[in-house]
């Protein structure tokens, strides 16, 4: 394979890259699909259509914790007709506390032991009242140490009452994509009382960016210029943290998947914003813009699909039954804990969820998707670190026997810059030095290839 990727362009070099990077083998048939019931939809989907025997588990969305640790709910919680059809198909049933802006009240409700004792108390009482199986944490996000510890105590404790009362009920907690979110969560001091963690993969770009790009890539290409990030990126990220010794099993993070689109006012993929207006339309609506003369194009490098109208104005990046599957097939390949749906309504068309059965079609044939090889064991390429880094930063790799390894660098044009390995290296982990002295700040891709083992990762040098 080293050999083959030699002799690519750069385009070509990095289609195959990033389309596996990351994969480090199969894993069992069984995985989680999880899926957020939103309380403000449940007209469109009442339990009645809701596809219990392809769901582990339903969320319902959402509560919101008061300053005294009280729980509002929205309208239409607790849905007892839901509970007892999720609970005759063996389908487990939590409650979510929080949301888009829970911020500033889960710091207030947790701000002294005596509101967190309340609000764990109330969480308790709903369970007990309404036979829900547990609760998620939706904390959108920490923003300081003061709240870090905030959180930690909240799920330790809630962990504690939950093991006082009831063993079985779960804790989970969403998790954004990024370091700008995830930097204020104690990973190290919440993973052994949190169940499983739900990766928010989606929301990469919007309102905020400067150019159009993919919601939800499965891979960040090198051509994006928001260099914003990617479900592979979010996973990747999180793994480093473990790493670094918090310690998250693979098999308790569940990688998000959006069934909404996102639609921008630019004349297409990866192009400047003629302003920064988005909406956020449902699955439905794609496929009238699709009757509307609008094209469909398919990224290859994100694994995602893409529409640009017909006067190049208009430009919405969504999921398709093919995105969705390749999803499945990357957490199958990492081993992860399964897929997380927000939110289960969203794909409704003409009576039919394409895209929650494409997901539960591959969730229970668990086969590759696409013929994506899988690579050889044993090979590992590290997040380096520092990252962002100036103007050094340690890139670690381990080989399980010896061999043939090589490691480039190139910057976001597929430039080579350097070459930091190219020769037989011993078993075990080793590290390298690279540094930016001479160069711009911005993003550089490090590839490893290595006896059929390929992998890609990214680094930001900032001056």
């Amino acid at each position: 394979m080293s050999e083959i990727v030699s002799r690519l362009s750069w385009p070509a070099a990095a289609l195959i890259l990033l389309s596996i990077a990351f994969n480090d083998g199969r894993c069992d048939a069984q995985g989680r699909v999880v899926g957020y019931y939103a309380s403000w939809n449940s007209s469109a989907l009442p339990h009645t259509e809701v596809k219990f025997a392809d769901l582990t588990d339903i969320i319902v969305a959402f509560g919101t914790p008061d300053s005294d640790g009280a729980i509002s709910y929205d309208s239409g919680i607790p849905f007892p007709q839901l509970v007892a059809a999720a609970h005759s198909a063996g389908t487990r049933v939590l409650i979510s506390l929080g949301g888009a802006g829970s911020g500033t009240a889960f710091s207030i409700a947790t701000s002294d032991s005596a509101k967190r004792a309340n609000l764990i108390s109330n969480v308790v009482s709903f369970l007990k009242a309404n036979d829900y199986d547990g609760v998620d944490i939706d904390w959108e996000t920490p923003t300081n140490s003061i709240e870090t510890g905030q959180l930690t105590s909240l799920i330790q404790e809630l962990r504690a009452r939950f093991d006082a009362v009831d063993t079985s009920w779960l804790i989970t907690m969403t998790l954004p994509p990024t370091e700008y979110g995830g930097q204020y969560f104690d990973i190290r001091s919440l993973v052994n009382y949190v169940d499983w963690f739900n990766v928010m993969c989606y929301d990469f770009v919007g309102s905020w960016s400067a150019y159009s790009g993919q919601n939800s890539p499965l891979y960040e290409s090198p051509n994006d210029p928001n260099q914003a990030g990617s479900d592979s990126d979010a996973v990747a990220y999180w793994l480093a943290r473990s790493g670094r010794g918090a310690a998250i099993p693979r098999n308790k993070l569940v990688v998000g998947v959006p069934f909404y689109a996102v639609q921008f006012n630019a004349p297409g993929l990866y192009r400047k914003l003629t302003n920064t207006t988005t909406s956020n339309p449902y699955y439905p609506d794609v496929m009238n813009d699709l009757s509307y003369g609008w094209s469909y194009h398919w990224d290859e490098v994100s694994q995602v699909p893409y529409l640009v109208n017909s006067d190049t104005t208009g430009f919405i990046t969504f999921e398709d039954t093919n995105s969705v599957k390749l999803k499945v097939d990357y957490v199958l390949r990492q081993q992860l804990g399964g897929i997380m749906i927000w939110e289960l309504s969203q794909d409704l068309y003409q009576g039919h969820q394409p895209l929650f059965d494409a997901i539960a079609g591959a969730m229970r044939s668990a086969t590759p998707v696409l013929g994506e090889p899988l690579v050889a064991t044993g090979y590992k390429l590290f997040a380096n670190y520092p990252n962002p880094f100036n103007p050094t930063t340690i890139v670690r790799f381990s080989v399980p026997g010896s061999g043939l390894v090589r490691i480039s660098v190139y910057d976001v044009l597929g430039q080579l810059v350097t070459t930091l390995v190219d020769g037989r290296v011993d078993a075990g982990e080793h590290e390298v030095t690279f540094s930016g002295n001479g160069l711009s700040s911005g993003v550089y891709f490090y590839i490893m290839t290595a006896n059929g083992f390929v992998q890609t990762r990214k680094m930001l040098l900032l001056k």
